[in-house]
């Protein structure tokens, strides 16, 4: 603490943020207290806001400190540092989830473009289990299942029933299960024979009932986007893929 007050005076910084662990709990506000009374911070951020902690000892670390959350992080990323909005933290507390973080995520993962790409393979009947896996990439990239399924109202109780890790195994097997397939069984599942999934199976480490069941959820998954995409047009389609 003795150096912190040394350094400060050596360099004079415009801010002075304390980062705050959300798991902690109270015993953050110890700390942020003392903190704030040797240093003088001048805000806080708030990390591990994607985990089971809600991040509600940020309302005793604001009281304690009387200086604002400039942020919060939700991976352990660069571009999981995100702004604070008081608002969604306290849906988050609330357990009522974070929608409107979830959607600025789809929006930055999910161009217009794509979207209207995505909406005329669907027309044709040309979605493919290419693109049915590179669907699944772009879900990925917008961070992981825990930190999704937290931003969901109820998310909590489905990460719960779900257990941690399993929706990235899932998707992992998915990819791996279509990157074994040729190009043309990609783009024509109607051709992938018994022997065909034999190969298929063992060129990804997995069983001949787990590649049917990717087929079948592409199936599946090809069915309900068409029925997104049909009536509601274009501004239809990209709110289905950004609520995703």
């Amino acid at each position: 603490m003795t150096e912190l007050v040394q350094i400060k005076q050596a360099v004079a910084p415009h801010e002075i943020l304390l980062v705050a662990d959300a798991m902690t709990g109270q015993d953050a506000v110890a700390s942020s207290e003392r903190f704030h009374q040797r240093v003088g911070v001048t805000g806080v951020i708030l990390t591990k806001v994607e985990g089971d902690a809600r991040g509600g000892a940020v309302l005793s670390i604001r009281a304690a400190t009387g200086q604002p959350v400039k942020f919060l992080g939700v991976g352990e990323k660069l571009e999981a540092l995100e702004p604070f909005h008081p608002d969604r933290l306290a849906s988050r507390i609330l357990g009522m989830g974070d929608v409107l973080s979830l959607i600025e995520k789809a929006q930055e993962n999910f161009s217009l473009e794509e979207a209207e790409t995505l909406q005329k393979k669907l027309a044709s009947q040309s979605f493919t289990l290419e693109d049915f896996r590179d669907q699944m990439k772009q879900v990925t990239r917008m961070g992981s299942m825990e930190q999704l399924l937290g931003m969901l109202p109820g998310g909590q109780r489905l990460k719960e029933m779900t257990g941690s890790g399993v929706p990235e195994r899932e998707m992992k097997r998915v990819v791996a299960i279509v990157d074994s397939m040729t190009t043309r069984e990609r783009r024509d599942h109607t051709i992938i024979s018994g022997s065909r999934k034999k190969r298929i199976a063992k060129g990804s480490g997995t069983t001949i009932p787990e590649v049917n069941r990717l087929i079948k959820q592409y199936l599946t998954a090809r069915k309900m986007m068409k029925a997104l995409s049909g009536g509601g047009g274009k501004r239809r389609l990209l709110e289905a893929l950004r609520s995703m």
